[in-house]
């Protein structure tokens, strides 16, 4: 199984044109868009996922963990205390997020479960995982066999009382933070105005710097 040299996800801030994508990211999530059609704009545009972070620089699309696992997205967090790797699994923006009686519907509890089990497949083979790839690993320097994990689906207007006790329960008990796709959304628009305002009124940045 080819491993992961991180440097070949580095994400380049497109100077001039944060302000652009963040338009079109809500634009694409105003037509209601299939999950497919979202992985690719982020793919295409991986700032909007690492700039929900403070010190993430990379973003690792498609991983394999195995023969059989695949997340939609990996990012690492690095800071002074080292590398904090993030699990993101995307569903789908439209469709409701708890049945009639109350429970996650079953995309939700199935996203859950494909957590669950890349963390069962990471604290199996740790060390196979956590290895340079020169060194035969996969090259995910420091990960841990629970990493952080998102879910990103619907849309705030499908949120419930009964949605937020449950997405609290899954936090408290998986810790696996679930969240609309406009708080993705949000947090983007306000790093982009900020990169705008810096583009325009600040120092001249070159396109690939990303300070926070």
């Amino acid at each position: 199984m080819a491993g992961i040299q991180i440097h070949d996800f580095e994400v380049k801030r497109p100077a001039g044109r944060c302000l652009e994508i963040a338009h079109e990211f809500e634009a694409l999530l105003e037509r209601t868009p299939g999950e497919n059609e979202i992985q690719a704009f982020l793919e295409q545009n991986p700032i909007i996922l690492s700039q929900q972070l403070p010190h993430c620089h990379h973003v690792v699309p498609k991983p394999r963990l195995g023969s059989e696992y695949v997340p939609d997205f990996m990012l690492p967090e690095m800071n002074s205390g080292g590398t904090q790797w993030y699990l993101v699994e995307l569903e789908p923006c439209f469709g409701s997020l708890v049945t009639t009686k109350g429970v996650f519907t079953e995309r939700v509890r199935g996203a859950i479960q494909q957590i669950r089990d890349w963390r069962s497949w990471l604290s199996q083979n740790l060390d196979y995982a956590s290895k340079p790839v020169p060194q035969h690993g996969l090259g995910l320097s420091e990960i841990q066999n629970r990493p952080a994990a998102w879910i990103v689906a619907g849309r705030r207007s499908q949120i419930t009382d009964r949605f937020n006790q449950l997405r609290q329960q899954v936090w408290e008990n998986d810790l696996i933070e679930i969240k609309t796709y406009d708080r993705l959304l949000e947090w983007w628009k306000q790093r982009a105005e900020m990169w705008n305002d810096w583009d325009q009124n600040g120092p001249i940045s070159y396109i690939g710097e990303n300070q926070d």
